[in-house]
């Protein structure tokens, strides 16, 4: 657990081990290259582990668009998928409270994923 993130958010239960957040242009760039690699959203969902019939892509979409973390162990899977280092990803690490719609949608917009952005 990287030192810079209060004891507050451990105590809260905001941040634990198995919930990862990321920043707003690493975690939309890690998904699109995730995307883009499985093919779909759907798809890189299944990839994860994700099970749902219907849209497994779901859990997916809202890890893209900051509504919930990364879980530890999906990412130690995305980390594989993309043969990134897991430390690698882990130095984008943020407290929840700095994950901002405002971010989240500059990003999207960015690396042309604005078909993401809430409304």
């Amino acid at each position: 657990m990287p030192e810079q993130i209060p004891y507050k958010y451990l105590q809260r239960g905001e941040i634990t081990e198995d919930k990862v957040w990321l920043s707003s242009n690493f975690r939309v760039r890690l998904i699109q290259q995730g995307i883009e690699k499985a093919g779909s959203i759907n798809q890189l969902g299944r990839v994860l582990g994700y099970r749902s019939r219907v849209h497994p892509g779901w859990s997916v979409r809202q890890i893209l668009v900051g509504k919930q973390p990364f879980p530890f162990d999906r990412l130690k899977v995305m980390a594989d998928y993309l043969g990134c280092s897991i430390e690698e990803i882990l130095k984008h690490r943020i407290r929840p409270d700095r994950v901002t719609v405002d971010g989240t949608r500059k990003a999207l917009e960015t690396l042309g994923m604005h078909y993401y952005v809430d409304r």
